[in-house]
């Protein structure tokens, strides 16, 4: 019986699939099996997320330990910046003045300067 029913289902579907197929044009035919490949295409990630997620929640149970109090305060005082450069070595220069200001021409304009 359900050999039967096996056979009977591949029949109608290779039977559809030529109808189908010689029905359709080349354009929708192109369509359709591009949505049920990039479909297909999006199971692997979508099962990869869901076993991602499933993971991460049960790692967040209500029996799991979580930090107390309150992280360290750090405070570094603006005097001890000086100890960090020796007296031996000077300050960063600044960077050497830049060239005169830049002269556009423009090509096909009118000289103005004259």
């Amino acid at each position: 019986m359900k050999r039967g029913l096996l056979i009977i289902g591949i029949v109608f579907a290779v039977t559809f699939g030529v109808v189908f197929g010689t029905r359709v044009s080349a354009d929708a035919l192109a369509v359709i099996v591009g949505v049920v490949l990039g479909i297909l295409a999006g199971i692997p990630t979508t099962l990869l997320a869901v076993f991602i997620m499933t993971r991460q929640r049960s790692g967040l149970a209500p029996g799991s330990p979580q930090a107390t109090g309150h992280p360290p305060v750090v405070v570094i005082n603006a005097a001890d910046r000086t100890a960090l450069t020796s007296p031996s070595t000077p300050p960063l220069a600044l960077p050497y003045p830049s060239e005169a200001t830049r002269r556009w021409t423009v090509i096909g304009d009118v000289d103005t300067e004259s």
